[in-house]
Order: C-alpha cells, then sequence, then structure tokens
C-alpha cells in the first residue's frame, strides 16, 4: 500500500510516527510523510522517508488562509494518489480528512491524541474557536473509515458528539522505546556528579518534563518547589513555542526550579530523578509519564483526563487534585518521605509500562489498516 502520514508539525513525525514508519517500510509498504517545512524536514528526509512539504499557517483561523492551505493541500494529495491517509492534530483531521475525501484516498483514518488548550480554556475565543471545530468534527465522521483515540475520555466525547459506535478504535499510547527508558541503579558517586553538573543542592530531585505550557500545571509545580524548598531539588525539561499559552523564560527561570529548556537527555535525567510529576490539566496518554514508568520511577498526576488512565492511584503513581498546588506539595512530601513507597510505586510503574512497548503498538496500527482494508473491500 502506498500510505502517508499527514502531520502540522515534523516532530510529531520524528518522535511519535517512526516505529510505525519503519514497521511498514520492513514489510514493504511505500510510506509518504506531508508536514510543513521545518526545523524537522532535514531530519525526516536524512532517515530516507519521502517528505513531501504542504503550506499550512498552524495558528491562524483566517478562512482564506484555512482555505488556500487546503487547496494546496489537496493538489499535494492528488498526485500522491495514496491508499491510506492517516492524520493526527485538529486541522489535519478535518481539513486533511476533507482533503483526502474529495481526492478519493479509499482509508481515512484521523487520529485524536487529546483535544488542547482550546476545550480547557473557557474564554470567548477558546468557546468559538471550540465550537468551530465540533462542527468540522461531525463533518470529518462520515468522511473517515475509523478514529483512533489514546484515551477513553476523547472517545466518549466524540461519540457524544455523533461518531458511529464501529468507527471508534482504542490505541493507547503511541508507544515507548523500552530499549532506551528502562529502571537503573544510580550510584552515589553518579548521583553527586549530577546535582555538580546541574549545580543543584545535594537533596532528592523532582523532575517534570513537559512543553512549557500553564496548561500542563506549571503554575503549580512552581508553587510546590517554593513549598518544598529545604527538601528538594525542582527540575523542569521543555521547551517553549508560540503557543499563546506558553509561560515566558522570565517566570520559568525564577524561582526555585531549575529549568534545563528543551534536553535530548531525558531517560538519563529520569534515571537521576527521585519523583516525577506532571501536574497538567487535561492529556490524551501522556509519554513523558510513560517514559518515567519504564524508568521505575514514583509518579504524581493530576486527576485529570488521560492522566487517570495512565496512572492506578496508589498502584503506580499518585493522584493529586487538578490546579491545587498544596496538594502537590503534599504528595510529593510524602513520598520524599515514604522511601519504601517510592520503592513499591516505581516498581509497579516499570513492570505496567512493558505493555507499551513502541513494537507492539506499532503491530496493532499495521493490524488496524490490514483489517479496514478488508472490511472496506467487502
Amino acid at each position: 500500500m502506498k500510505i502517508g502520514f499527514l502531520s502540522h508539525s515534523g516532530a510529531s513525525i520524528y518522535h511519535f510516527r517512526m516505529p510505525i514508519i519503519k514497521a511498514l517500510q520492513a514489510r514493504g509498504d511505500e510510506v509518504f510523510v506531508l508536514v510543513p517545512q521545518d526545523e524537522y524536514t532535514q531530519k525526516l528526509q536524512n532517515l530516507g522517508l519521502n517528505v513531501v512539504c504542504y503550506t499550512l499557517k498552524r495558528k491562524s483561523i483566517n478562512p482564506f488562509i484555512v482555505f488556500s492551505n487546503f487547496l494546496h493541500l489537496k493538489k499535494i494529495l492528488k498526485d500522491l494518489h495514496l491508499d491510506l491517509l492517516q492524520s493526527a492534530a485538529h486541522k489535519s483531521n478535518t481539513f486533511g480528512i476533507f482533503a483526502a475525501k474529495c481526492v478519493k484516498i479509499p482509508y481515512k483514518l484521523a487520529l485524536v491524541e487529546g483535544l488542547g488548550s482550546f476545550y480547557i480554556e473557557n474564554t470567548l475565543k477558546a468557546k468559538l474557536i471550540r465550537t468551530c471545530i465540533n462542527f468540522l468534527y461531525k463533518r470529518t465522521f462520515t468522511f473517515v473509515e475509523k478514529m483512533i483515540f489514546v484515551n477513553y475520555s476523547n472517545a466518549e466525547f466524540m461519540r457524544k458528539l455523533g461518531l458511529k459506535e464501529e468507527k471508534i478504535c482504542i490505541i493507547r499510547t503511541v508507544g515507548i522505546n523500552i530499549k532506551k527508558f528502562f529502571p537503573v541503579q544510580i550510584s552515589k558517586e553518579t548521583k553527586k556528579a549530577f546535582w555538580s553538573e546541574f549545580m543543584l543542592d545535594e537533596k532528592p530531585v523532582v523532575l517534570m518534563v513537559s512543553r512549557a505550557l500553564w496548561h500542563k500545571g506549571i503554575k503549580e509545580f512552581y508553587e510546590a518547589a517554593e513549598l518544598l524548598k529545604t527538601k528538594a531539588n525542582f527540575v523542569l525539561v521543555g521547551g517553549v513555542d508560540e503557543n499563546p499559552s506558553c509561560a515566558n523564560l522570565e517566570f520559568l527561570h525564577s524561582g526555585k526550579v531549575k529549568y534545563l529548556g528543551e534536553r535530548e537527555d531525558i531517560a538519563t535525567l529520569l534515571w537521576h530523578c527521585d519523583i516525577f510529576t506532571l501536574p497538567s490539566y487535561k492529556e490524551g496518554f501522556p509519554l513523558s509519564v510513560l517514559e518515567a514508568k519504564a524508568c521505575g520511577k514514583a509518579i504524581i498526576v493530576s486527576d485529570c483526563e488521560g492522566c487517570v488512565e495512565a496512572i492506578t492511584n496508589a498502584f503506580d503513581g499518585l493522584w493529586v487534585k487538578t490546579g491545587e498546588s498544596k496538594d502537590l506539595a503534599e504528595k510529593i512530601c510524602l513520598l520524599l518521605d515514604d522511601e519504601s513507597l517510592r520503592f513499591r510505586l516505581g516498581k509497579n510503574a516499570a513492570k505496567d509500562a512493558l505493555q507499551y512497548d513502541e513494537t507492539g503498538i506499532a503491530k496493532q496500527y499495521l493490524a488496524l489498516y490490514d483489517t479496514l482494508r478488508k472490511e472496506v473491500n467487502v
């Protein structure tokens, strides 16, 4: 088959789709990656992928610009003659699927990895955009063969919008590399070298890995750090971007948190931390949490959708009330004071993470493509 992956960013393909793409190529399928031109385009080309760039202004809601982007994408899709297109993110899942329908691509799948900031905020702008997105998805429902969800909450939301049950498919997460993320016992000497490298006090490390967005619980993390400044080091890893809900650098470099920016050595940072936390307001199925689980870490997440599906409270982590920094600080303090609890939660987390191995997840996607082709051809 000729299969296309449509994305709003090259980073999404590079970090989250490669196991599936490699599995498809290994069995002889021809794969095309459709992305806007960005800093990841060359990286994808260096991997030997068929990269096709299309015009997209990600943040624009100007109808004339959106329609112009749609027409350009439709022309590109027509020339590729794909058998199957898989999209991800709102614009790709709506206008991308519309374009695929127009050029008669036989199999169309839309992947929903979370609903995003417009489904968190309650400003007038957010409500209007949310209404528009819902309307567009209702049209998408009639065109897709399947919609893939990483959690049950988003599937239920779309079901209530009118998505038919037979079009719903749940594949939790895009998978983690368990050959890269696994438990490691860190010696005292190695830990001291880590503290020294990052100019940290010789205290336990509480780590958060996330884009620096307010919706990820950045404020709560910084407030918890202030409350527990004598008990632990707080470290934040994650980049900033043009998202309006992104914290500014002045804030990120303030307070009692060591902000390291975007980094590639996430596994190493996880091995050296004592507690991992993601106090987010809403998630799809958080990959950073799964990576922390695979490394055998005690984890604290907020009790929001997505997070509660990734962590079972008191089994492989703890829940805190969403948006409450005091509760976050109390749970962190509990784990700091109870080493046996930290060990038990981390051990359970590492075992549970094995089911999310990216190789197994890729097989689920390939099985879906094959089943879909058989169903449509009946």
